[in-house]
């Protein structure tokens, strides 16, 4: 029997957790820990958010009849399962009571191996420090969206700004990188608002900002709705004609051929050696299937089938609608096949500072974002394949068949 018919089990969601749109009834639930996350439908928000600060098993189902409590306790199992909850049995203390020290190894939950990687990526806070520097002067006042560990509130600080505005909406990172500062004499001149930027008040952040720093780049690009989230930011809490790092962001893509299929049916292949049954049709269906994944890119290993081409240039400064959909084409280059396409970024940070995860750049932490086709095209050099990008919620690519 599930543990959480035990209803004074405290339930919440974990901070690392984030939802995605695909565009039907389903949402996608997601977690550092559990690449592959849950489809759901809409209503399991309902009880994620409720599940914002600890809550008994018994308070969350409480409101709901008899028959929906007994499919939330399934649910809750479910979920914990992938790390999108977590539970204790112990009595929940606050952290803000006695501090960060007290409580890391008790009944705080910091995914501090994160932040840990990404602060490994040199070049992405070589990049960020320099265009920082560029952009700040004694009068300044920053904003910090998604501030994280803080690293890039600091850099503001240490640059020389007047003040920096600190976002983070989970309570356990922001602690984190409150006792950071504290530690490194830095947090007179940052303030720590804790929340979601959309859901700030305005007169919450006075005065406003000449600066609005975002990390708002993901391995699939657009991801976690950073876009919405920085284009709400600069509209509430940035002063007219102020500045945005990164201002824009070019999305880029080619094709190759990844092979993929072929080595999926080789292993299929080898199903009937190691379990005498024939799985063939296992091959064909998955054969049909077109995927998205993120992944690296080697291209020493895979070559590319088309120039890389900028399919979608985004000027933070100046868009309003955060959602699209661009035609593009793209060129073979070579007599051959392809089957899958790379996704990556170029931002612009300033106006001589550039950060990419093109597979022919300096290693960062971030992958690629690859889409491969249900099945591969057989072209020759000069064919042209009609395209679209689409962010909706979600980036992806798909190839135009009218």
């Amino acid at each position: 029997m599930s543990r959480f018919y035990d209803l004074t089990l405290k339930v919440k969601i974990n901070a690392e957790t984030y939802v995605k749109f695909d565009g039907t009834d389903h949402l996608m639930i997601k977690n550092i820990h559990s690449p592959d996350g849950l489809s759901q439908k809409y209503d399991i928000i309902l009880i994620l958010y409720e599940l914002m600060d600890w809550k008994s098993v018994a308070e969350l189902i409480e409101p709901w009849p008899p028959g929906d409590q007994q499919k939330i306790i399934e649910h809750l199992a479910t979920l914990e399962a992938q790390h999108i909850i977590i539970a204790s049995d112990k009595p929940i203390q606050p952290v803000a009571e006695s501090g960060l020290s007290e409580h890391l190894g008790k009944n705080i939950h910091i995914n501090v191996e994160n932040h840990h990687y990404m602060l490994k990526d040199y070049v992405r806070l070589a990049a960020y420090r320099r265009a920082i520097e560029r952009s700040v002067n004694p009068e300044t006042v920053a904003m910090d969206l998604g501030c994280g560990s803080g690293v890039l509130s600091f850099f503001t600080v240490k640059a020389g700004a007047k003040k920096v505005f600190a976002i983070e909406r989970r309570p356990d990172i922001i602690l984190l990188a409150q006792e950071i500062a504290k530690a490194n004499g830095l947090d007179d001149r940052i303030e720590f608002v804790e929340g979601a930027s959309s859901h700030i008040e305005e007169s919450r952040i006075t005065p406003k900002a000449d600066l609005l720093v975002a990390e708002i780049l993901g391995n699939g690009i657009l991801e976690e709705n950073v876009l919405e989230f920085t284009l709400d930011a600069r509209r509430r809490f940035l002063k007219p004609n102020g500045r945005m790092i990164p201002y824009g962001l070019d999305i880029c893509c080619f094709a190759f051929d990844s092979g993929m299929f072929q080595s999926r049916l080789s292993e299929v292949n080898e199903f009937n050696d190691l379990y005498g049954i024939d799985f063939s049709l296992l091959g064909k269906v998955m054969g049909k299937k077109a995927t998205t994944r993120l992944d690296r890119y080697n291209p020493n290993l895979q070559k590319p089938m088309s120039e890389p081409i900028t399919v979608k240039s985004l000027d933070f400064r100046t868009l309003e609608d955060p959602f699209f959909v661009e035609r593009f084409e793209i060129v073979a280059k070579h007599d051959g096949r392809i089957d899958s396409f790379c996704g990556y970024f170029k931002a612009h940070l300033d106006e001589d500072t550039q950060l990419t995860n093109s597979p022919w750049a300096p290693a960062t932490h971030w992958t690629h974002l690859i889409y491969t086709l249900s099945e591969g095209i057989s072209v020759q050099a000069g064919d042209v394949i009609p395209m679209e990008v689409i962010y909706d919620g979600a980036l992806r690519v798909r190839v135009v068949s009218d």
